[in-house]
């Protein structure tokens, strides 16, 4: 159950489309702010990003793919959707599996979503204003 909290941020990260429910989202971009400055920066951002995927490869073979999940994936068939939409949104060669070489390719479009002034970083009032637009859809 643990691993679900990270699937849900990750998704956000890989994709804006699946965006995370604000509490778990919140607690990622808290987590992210390594140096507790109330302000994540694109670096502290992509850092998060890598360590989710770390956290997500289960069988430590350098890519998620549903065998990281095969439990899960048989008693959680909403949570292995979301799997499959991560990896569908990662996988640039289409070869069914998300590396960490694509994650790290792939743009940080939730970050660029956030910081909406463009200075590299995500501040309280941006965050701020994320979550209320999650909470209007």
């Amino acid at each position: 159950m643990k691993r679900m909290l990270f699937l849900a941020p990750l998704l956000m990260l890989a994709h804006p489309a699946h965006a995370a429910k604000g509490g778990k989202l919140d607690a990622m971009l808290d987590k992210a702010d390594t140096d507790q400055d109330g302000r994540i920066t694109r670096a502290e951002f992509l850092a998060a990003r890598r360590a989710m995927f770390d956290r997500l490869d289960r069988n430590h073979d350098g890519v998620v793919s549903k065998d990281d999940f095969g439990r899960l994936r048989r008693f959680r068939p909403k949570a292995a959707h979301q799997i499959d939409s991560f990896i569908a949104a990662v996988d640039a060669d289409h070869d069914g599996v998300a590396s960490r070489a694509e994650l790290d390719a792939a743009p940080a479009t939730a970050f660029d979503l956030m910081d909406k002034n463009h200075d590299g970083a995500i501040d309280q009032a941006e965050r701020a204003a994320a979550a209320a637009r999650r909470a209007a859809k």
